[in-house]
């Protein structure tokens, strides 16, 4: 039996012999990507619930597939029938190419993206953890990959493999088989996955081996005594100011080793800066692009200049070498009331 003869139809009943369907084949690619849009849990380690759009723009073009999972997950997708004379490889280079994309466009070009294609207003499908979960991952790259063909052959699951193996453990990169058929009326789906077991053994290895930063080990983390300095001076503003209990810790912590520490300064909720860790020294990067309700506020003019950036263009960390932490606060501060007024 060949691959195009995998399928066999027959009715109850009916005394001919099984046979196989009108059709085995999609109509073309973007039939695929409706099939997959449509249900978007095929694709392996995205839960029942999931959102998706189709052909959503990126500044390295047009996305097949993009799926946003309850939790803020993110996996962006290609499809590609065995038709398509295009490489198995050379796919995959395309797949990592949008990704890098939507990490370098940044959370809020991804949303506007997002609803100009259609897709449910996330903001209010989403609880605010999980938003910030998004955002999170966009900012550092931590996004899904799958590949969804008609057929799964060795070439691609070694690349499928081997992606595994070199990107972080937090990175699930995966392929989907969706075999489809189509007699008269009924149409029937194949489904089969590759690669889900070893993403989510690297998952599970991920949620092992790491941890969010707490205030004290942060501190132990940075080595510099410039460095070490300059926190000191800000915790001691953060505590002198902080509006504790009723607005919880001042201190918003990301995951260990790469995340940050975001500063919500006088118990305000969105917070101006944030801190993190970056080679072996203290780097600071302010939200201006972080939070799609302030982006671009022109109450981050100041704190902008001094980091020597523009607050309605791209943010960046930069070391806090030679910045004043008296004077750092002081700014941070007239931000922080200005952008949460």
């Amino acid at each position: 039996m060949t691959d195009s003869n995998r399928i066999l139809v027959h009715r109850i009943g009916d005394p001919a012999a099984w046979s196989a369907p009108e059709s085995s084949s999609y109509v073309d690619e973007a039939h695929l990507q409706e099939v997959l849009a449509a249900s978007p849990h095929w694709v392996p380690g995205v839960p029942e619930g999931s959102f998706s759009v189709r052909e959503l723009y990126s500044s390295a073009g047009p996305v097949d597939v993009v799926i946003v999972a309850p939790d803020g997950a993110l996996t962006v997708v290609e499809c590609k029938l065995e038709s398509n004379p295009e490489k198995r490889r050379m796919v995959i280079g395309q797949l990592i190419d949008y990704a890098a994309a939507i990490c370098a466009d940044g959370a809020d070009r991804f949303l506007g993206g997002w609803a100009a294609r259609g897709g449910p207003d996330l903001g209010a499908m989403l609880a605010p953890e999980a938003m910030d979960e998004l955002r999170g991952r966009i900012g550092t790259a931590m996004i899904g990959l799958c590949l969804v063909v008609d057929l799964i052959d060795a070439d691609l699951r070694r690349l499928v493999e081997y992606l595994n193996q070199v990107t972080h453990n937090g990175i699930a990169v995966t392929a989907l088989q969706l075999a489809y058929a189509r007699h008269a009326d009924l149409e029937m789906l194949v489904p089969s996955t590759y690669g889900g077991e070893i993403a989510a053994a690297k998952a599970s290895h991920a949620s092992r081996n790491s941890e969010r930063w707490t205030r004290e080990s942060f501190i132990e983390a940075v080595q510099d005594p410039a460095d070490q300095a300059f926190l000191a001076r800000l915790f001691d503003h953060l505590d002198q100011h902080d509006q504790s209990p009723d607005h919880g810790d001042p201190l918003w912590y990301g995951a260990r080793p790469g995340g940050g520490l975001f500063f919500h300064l006088c118990g305000l909720k969105v917070p101006p800066f944030q801190l993190a860790i970056k080679g072996d020294g203290l780097a600071i990067k302010g939200t201006w692009q972080g939070f799609s309700k302030v982006a671009g506020h022109a109450g981050f003019t100041e704190l902008a200049a001094m980091l020597g950036q523009d607050h309605t263009g791209a943010t960046k960390f930069v070391p806090v070498a030679g910045l004043d932490p008296d004077d750092l606060w002081d700014v941070a501060e007239r931000t922080a009331r200005t952008i949460n007024s």
